[in-house]
């Protein structure tokens, strides 16, 4: 084939695949597993769930990561600011020992409390099963 049709058709191609004008192509937040090992230790995954010992030492940040639906058990109290993709921060201040449940959240998180952040947090994966389904 000669190389200038290559070049054309590679050259529509790109055109054909690229975004629409205007269009944002926005990556996912990595995962914090990945991004900070020593801060995210699995302890338990399958398909249903994710168990992460999690730790985030005091005036420690992270860049935006991604959490899906999950419950935390918090071990040692904390106080973290979340800085949110829209430009918005949230505080959570948690005492020892409450359980807390969040929908899917991005975020970047900075200790901003007196002690070391620790807990464990359960991610939940997929659709519930139908009652009787096995």
């Amino acid at each position: 084939m000669p190389r200038s049709l290559v070049f054309a058709l590679a050259l529509v191609a790109a055109v054909l695949l690229a975004p629409p004008a205007g269009a944002e192509e926005t990556a996912p937040a990595p995962d914090p597993v990945s991004l900070y090992p020593e801060n995210y230790r699995v302890l338990l995954e399958n398909d249903r769930v994710r168990v992460i010992d999690f730790r985030l030492a005091k005036g420690a940040r992270e860049v935006a990561h991604h959490h899906p639906m999950h419950v935390v058990y918090v071990i040692t109290g904390f106080r973290i600011r979340f800085s949110l993709p829209d430009g918005e921060t949230a505080l959570r201040e948690t005492r020892d020992g409450q359980v807390l449940f969040s929908e899917a959240t991005t975020h970047a998180s900075e200790n901003i409390g007196t002690t070391d952040a620790h807990g464990i947090l359960v991610e939940l994966k997929g659709a519930p099963p139908v009652v009787g389904e096995r």
